[in-house]
């Protein structure tokens, strides 16, 4: 049972699959359930019984022993005039969709957080995810330590890291990279309930896409049927307020499979296809996904435990877990939650206000002075006849 502050401040919450015996775990964390949750995922929370917060990292957070198979990204220079703090460009070169970044600072013990962006040509640069806490570094001799960055599956070309670290001695980075098994084996959790309505105009095809929640998105698949060769290009847009953002601009070809990797944390999506003099493209389907998510605790096999999420004020937490992360091992038990429900704490009930009986007590006041006043006439009444005869 949670404790009333836990569910005054979290709106919705779900139930843990109960785990056999104490250990770690890797909890697969739904759409539905990254639906209620920040776009930053920074409120997602696990409770014990009795409403105490239980420790958790990311699944991107495990270190990486395979050395060989860490592929360091290019660095690039290219920081724009706007750009503000310590800025770091690195080029995937491995051509595909990442969801996690592992980089390489001098050893520092200073806070920062980190925004991060994605571009394909190094002039628009779109966000992927915000205000990112950089750790600090853990205890070694070689002055150097290693953090990795979990965000939403993302294809763009280059990344750039972005501190907020305006009018503060700077922090340095060394390198950036992935492991490539890692890259290789990317997985998806289809997005339930979608509807959209296309309509063509002006040798262009617009398209808008309805989600049934705020649900988290980072592929989009286009069934297309016809015609046999295509090559179109396309404009992905998210709607959030009635504001219409572009997160993508991609190409769809008759020799791909048209997946179309981004990031984005929205209820609407609009494509829009540029058709030139060609017909316009035959779409029987659409698919949305999220990239598979996990967060990874340690639990005891005798508590029952609850997922919480929908704080907008909530900060990510800082966890001593991190720091423990290589006692992790690599193949962990999986576990799954239960339907998403509303926290919902019952209001007091307001005492019942005492009967007011003023109104009655002056009616019967009232209605005695009445009858007095009619017995006294009356009686004067009576008087006066007796004393006229």
């Amino acid at each position: 049972m949670l404790s009333a502050s836990a569910q005054k401040t979290f709106k919705y919450g779900a139930n843990l699959q109960k785990v056999d015996s104490t250990g770690f775990y890797r909890i697969n964390l739904q759409p539905a359930f990254i639906a209620k949750a920040k776009g930053d995922m920074a409120d997602i929370r696990i409770a014990d019984a009795m409403g105490n917060f239980v420790p958790y990292i990311q699944a991107g957070s495990l270190p990486q022993k395979d050395q060989k198979s860490f592929v360091v990204f290019n660095t690039i220079d290219a920081r724009l005039a706007t750009d503000t703090g310590t800025t770091y460009i690195v080029e995937n070169k491995t051509g595909l969709p990442l969801d996690r970044l592992w980089i390489k600072l001098q050893n520092t013990a200073v806070q920062r957080k980190v925004n991060l962006m994605g571009s394909d040509d190094l002039k628009q640069w779109f966000a992927i995810q915000e205000n990112i806490p950089l750790q600090e570094a853990v205890q070694n001799s070689e002055g150097t330590y290693m953090q990795s960055l979990s965000f939403p599956a993302s294809s763009y070309r280059y990344l750039k890291l972005l501190v907020d670290d305006k009018n503060k001695t700077p922090i340095k980075f060394l390198q950036a990279g992935v492991y490539t098994e890692y890259a290789a084996t990317l997985a998806y959790t289809p997005i339930p309930g979608l509807r959209f309505t296309r309509a063509d105009s002006n040798k262009t095809t617009f398209i808008t896409i309805k989600l049934n929640d705020n649900y988290q998105v980072n592929k989009l698949h286009l069934n297309i049927t016809a015609p046999k060769y295509f090559k179109r290009n396309v404009t992905i847009y998210q709607v959030i307020n009635g504001y219409k953002e572009a997160i993508l601009e991609a190409e769809l070809n008759s020799i791909k499979n048209n997946d179309l990797l981004f990031a984005a944390k929205t209820t609407e999506l609009q494509l829009q296809i540029g058709n030139g003099d060609n017909q316009p493209l035959v779409i029987n389907g659409i698919n949305v996904y999220q990239s598979n998510e996990y967060i990874i605790s340690y639990l005891d096999g005798k508590q029952n435990y609850h997922l919480l999420a929908g704080d907008s004020t909530a900060q990510a937490p800082e966890y001593d877990l991190k720091f423990f992360a290589d006692s992790i091992k690599a193949n962990i038990p999986a576990i799954n939650h239960q339907a998403i429900v509303k926290n919902i704490v019952a209001s007091a009930e307001k005492p019942k206000a005492a009967k007011d009986y003023t109104a009655l007590i002056w009616l019967a006041i009232i209605a005695a002075v009445g009858m007095l006043l009619l017995l006294t006439l009356k009686m004067v009444k009576e008087v006066g006849k007796k004393a006229g005869k």
